[in-house]
């Protein structure tokens, strides 16, 4: 079964997408954060559970870089993504602040890894053997 995608021209180049996809993450951590800071002061999270929500952060803000960047690329997902984690993990640590590296790389691993297998059998489906029955 082969799938006719029609070109229409529409896709960036490797560097291009993975830069959008990088500012989009950088967006996301910036807005999620202050989501959180919000819910902080309104006191509808309290401070200890500040933890759980900045790792939620990095994940969403991971996984959104990595489809975006793969949705301007649309090619190689496995590697698009990947690079797009490993980018926003080098953002995040370009201040010199280097506290929880192991925890920080797992969860923007996660999220970039989960967008990198979201696609991977899309068009695919399990091959079906027919079963020849011999004729008398």
């Amino acid at each position: 079964m082969v799938a006719n995608k029609k070109i229409t021209g529409r896709a960036t180049s490797l560097p291009a997408g993975l830069a959008i996809g990088a500012v989009c993450s950088l967006a996301a951590t910036l807005v999620l954060t202050a989501i959180l800071a919000k819910l902080v002061e309104a006191e509808t999270l309290p401070v200890e559970k500040v933890g759980y929500g900045i790792m939620v952060l990095m994940i969403v803000s991971s996984f959104a870089g990595a489809m975006i960047s793969f949705g301007q690329i649309k090619r190689q997902r496995m590697l698009v993504c990947i690079v797009s984690g490993v980018i926003y993990f080098a953002m995040l640590f370009f201040g010199g602040q280097y506290s929880a590296v192991g925890t920080t790389a797992l969860l923007v691993l996660a999220g970039s890894g989960a967008a990198a297998l979201l696609g991977l059998r899309q068009g695919r489906g399990a091959k079906r053997t027919k079963i020849k029955v011999p004729h008398r």
